[in-house]
C-alpha cells in the first residue's frame, strides 16, 4: 500500500466518522446482517424463478456504517429482493466498525465489497490484485467544496485566491484541480474540521465537506437554503471527476459465481429504484432496523437520502441505468485526475470493469 493511498484513505474515512457524528455517535458494533425469508409471493415466469430453490450464500462488505447511504439494500432486504432471487444476504459495516473492502474481499471474509473510493479499487488493481468493478452507485464523488453566498465556488477559477478550510490532505486535491485546469495563481490552505462553522464564521470563503451531510448542518443549525445561502460543486464539476461506492470482487470469484453476481445486482438495481420515490422509507430502515445501534437521527437520514439520490444519476444512467459506470469515461478524464491526485491507475483499466452483469441483471 503506497503512502499516498494510506493517506487519502485515513482522510476519507476520517471524513465520514465526522458525517456520523453529526447524525448521532454510533455507541456498539453492528454486527452482520442477514436476510431475511421472503414472504412476498413470486409471479410466474420471473427472473427470479431462475435463482436456486435453496439459497446461495453471499457476503458483502459496505465502505461504511448502516446508515442510509446504502438505502437500496436495505430496501432490498426487507422487501425480500434478495431472498426472490435465491440469495441469503450477509452484510457487514465498514469504516470504524469493520474492514475496509478492498481488504476483506481480498481476504476472503467477503465476496463483494462496495468500496467508497474509486482511488483506493485503482491503487489496489495496480498492485496485482485481479479485481473487477461491476457498478457504482454514486456518479460523482459525495465530497466536494462548499461556500456561501457572498462569494460562491462554482468553478475551478473561483479558486484563485481564496481562503480554502479543509482537512490534512486536502490540498492535493486543490492542486490537482488547478493542474489539470491550466490555473495560474495561489490559494492559502487554512486547515480545518469537521464541522463547517469556520466557513460560517468568515474564516475562509470555501470548506471541503461531504455534500451528503455538511450541507444539512447549513439547513438545520443556520438555516440556511442550498442555492440561496449556500452552494456546493463536486470535486467532479471542478475537474477530479469520480466514481464513488463501486461494486467489485476478484475476477476468480466473478467468473465463477456469474449468475450469483448478475441475481445481487438485479435486486439490488431494484432496491435503490424504488429508493428514488421515497427517500423516507430507507431511511427509517436505516435508523429503526439495520443501524439501529448506531443512535441515526431520522431526519438526518431522509435528508441525507434526497441528497444522495441526485448524485445517483448521471447522462449515462439516463441511458443504462442507475449504477452505470462508463468505461470510457474511467479510462479518461476519471484517470487523468486520480493521477493529477496523486494515485496509481493501472494502464489496462479498461480490463478490469466488467458492465454485462448490470446489463444482464436489468435484463436490457
Amino acid at each position: 500500500m503506497s503512502r499516498r493511498w494510506t493517506t487519502r484513505w485515513a482522510i476519507g474515512i476520517a471524513l465520514v466518522m465526522a458525517a456520523t457524528a453529526c447524525a448521532g455517535t454510533p455507541d456498539g458494533r453492528s454486527g452482520p446482517t442477514t436476510a431475511p425469508e421472503s414472504t412476498a409471493a413470486s409471479p410466474a415466469s420471473t427472473p427470479e424463478d431462475e435463482a436456486s430453490a435453496t439459497p446461495d450464500d453471499l457476503t458483502v462488505s459496505l465502505g461504511w456504517i448502516k446508515n442510509v447511504e446504502f438505502a437500496g439494500m436495505w430496501l432490498g432486504l426487507d422487501r425480500g429482493y434478495y431472498a426472490d432471487n435465491g440469495i441469503d444476504l450477509t452484510v457487514l459495516p465498514g469504516g470504524p466498525q469493520g474492514s475496509e473492502p478492498v481488504v476483506s474481499v481480498l481476504s476472503g471474509e467477503s465476496q463483494i465489497g462496495i468500496q467508497s473510493a474509486l482511488g483506493s479499487v485503482m491503487e489496489a488493481i495496480s498492485q496485482d490484485n485481479d479485481l473487477v468493478i461491476f457498478g457504482a452507485m454514486f456518479q460523482d464523488g459525495v465530497a466536494g467544496v462548499v461556500s456561501l453566498a457572498d462569494n460562491p465556488i462554482r468553478t475551478p477559477e473561483d479558486l484563485v485566491g481564496i481562503r480554502f478550510l479543509g482537512q490534512e490532505g486536502i490540498d492535493t486535491f486543490i492542486d490537482a484541480v488547478f493542474e489539470l485546469n491550466g490555473l495560474d495563481g495561489t490559494y492559502e490552505f487554512i486547515p480545518a474540521g469537521f464541522s463547517p462553522q469556520p466557513l460560517v464564521d468568515g474564516d475562509g470563503e470555501a470548506y471541503s465537506a461531504f455534500l451528503t451531510n455538511q450541507p444539512i448542518t447549513l439547513e438545520v443549525d443556520y438555516g440556511m437554503v442550498s442555492g440561496q445561502d449556500y452552494f456546493t460543486v463536486t470535486w467532479g464539476e471542478l475537474g477530479l471527476p469520480a466514481y464513488a461506492d463501486l461494486f467489485f470482487a476478484t475476477r476468480e470469484w466473478l467468473d465463477a459465481n456469474r449468475d450469483l453476481a448478475v441475481r445481487f445486482m438485479r435486486a439490488t438495481l431494484r432496491g435503490w429504484e424504488e429508493n428514488a420515490t421515497d427517500p423516507e422509507a430507507a431511511a427509517r430502515l436505516a435508523v429503526e432496523k439495520y443501524g439501529v445501534d448506531l443512535g441515526l437521527d431520522l431526519a438526518q437520514q431522509i435528508r441525507q437520502n434526497e441528497l444522495q439520490t441526485d448524485l445517483m444519476v448521471s447522462d449515462a444512467t439516463k441511458d443504462h441505468g442507475l449504477l452505470w459506470v462508463d468505461t470510457e469515461w474511467v479510462v479518461g478524464p476519471v484517470a487523468e485526475g486520480l493521477r493529477a491526485a496523486g494515485f496509481s491507475v493501472p494502464d489496462d483499466i479498461a480490463s478490469h470493469i466488467d458492465m454485462s452483469i448490470l446489463t444482464e441483471a436489468a435484463g436490457e
